[in-house]
């Protein structure tokens, strides 16, 4: 369906910003942000450093925040996984394996001063659903026992373009990238936030500078 994570990414960013309906602000994928502006911006009017490793967010979406817990903005990361070598089944395998040892990766985004984190896995039409429900209720036994604080999505995407949702609850009725993304936002809102906010200063700047980035006011 997509070649790789970057093209479902554009997909995913161009649709939600093409509708009206979506309580989005504005949202971005990977090739819209800029890593050595957000260092520069660090350094020049803030005069902090930016972590070692900078990492870009797949996609990253700005919304209203009605219970300004840090200002009016809530900040979200998605760091998306997505399954396409179904048929290739070393391969599979091999990409299951690797992308469950990066479960931690949405957690690095909140030292940036985002205010949630996503984790969304995409499977092909193809895959074994049983496979997609073991795959998913071990990664959210690892986020629950460890107390992660990362909103897991797990979804297989079929016919145009719509999914079925395993995690955060199993759906057996498909549904659009409209419904998926204000799911998101409303649980986001309500139950997933950065540990660190407000209390840590560091982050607090590092958040300042995202803002100047994305050019939120």
């Amino acid at each position: 369906m997509f070649r790789n994570e970057r093209e479902l990414a554009r997909y995913i960013a161009t649709n939600i910003r093409s509708d009206p309906y979506l309580s989005v602000k504005n949202i971005l994928s990977e090739n819209d942000i800029s890593k050595s502006e957000f260092e520069e911006i660090l350094v020049k009017y803030f005069d902090v450093q930016a972590p070692r490793f900078i990492a870009k967010p797949d996609i990253i979406m700005v919304a209203e925040d009605p219970k300004k817990l840090i200002d009016e903005w809530l900040l979200i990361t998605i760091e998306l996984k997505y399954f396409r070598n179904v048929k290739e089944s070393k391969k599979f395998e091999k990409d299951l394996r690797k992308a469950f040892r990066e479960i931690g990766q949405p957690l690095r985004y909140y030292l940036y001063g985002f205010d949630s984190s996503i984790l969304w896995h995409i499977f092909e039409e193809d895959t074994n659903p049983e496979t997609i429900k073991s795959y998913s209720n071990l990664l959210e036994e690892v986020i629950k026992k460890f107390k992660l604080p990362i909103l897991l999505f797990t979804t297989k995407i079929i016919e145009n373009n719509n999914f079925l949702v395993f995690k955060p609850i199993e759906i057996r009725s498909p549904n659009d990238l409209k419904y998926i993304t204000g799911w998101m936002l409303n649980y986001c809102r309500d139950n997933i936030r950065n540990p660190l906010l407000p209390f840590d200063k560091d982050i607090i700047e590092r958040r300042r500078a995202i803002k100047t980035v994305l050019k939120i006011p």
